[in-house]
């Protein structure tokens, strides 16, 4: 009876790690186009703001991933530098 429930449980698992590792890449593809478009045009306020949610949501997407999780410290990081760039713009 509870080998059944086991499995049940088992085969779960794989695909929540699947969606994850899946958002954590396309949040990690959207990153890299905001950062580019950033350094084109670093005073670009509506930049910013979609780099600073898209890390924001990089931080709870990367943490629930093993391959992403040794990630969320950099994202701190470029979190605290877009928040300083933000600053001497205003």
């Amino acid at each position: 009876m509870f080998a059944k429930l086991k499995q049940l449980l088992n085969s779960e698992r794989p695909k929540e790690e699947l969606q994850n590792s899946e958002a954590a890449e396309n949040i990690e593809a959207e990153i890299i186009q905001l950062e580019i478009g950033l350094q084109q045009n670093p005073a670009d306020n509506a930049i910013q703001k979609q780099l600073m949610v898209k890390y924001n949501q990089a931080v709870k997407v990367y943490s629930g991933d093993k391959h992403y999780r040794s990630r969320v410290d950099g994202i701190f990081v470029k979190m605290d530098e877009l928040r300083n760039t933000i600053r001497r713009n205003i």
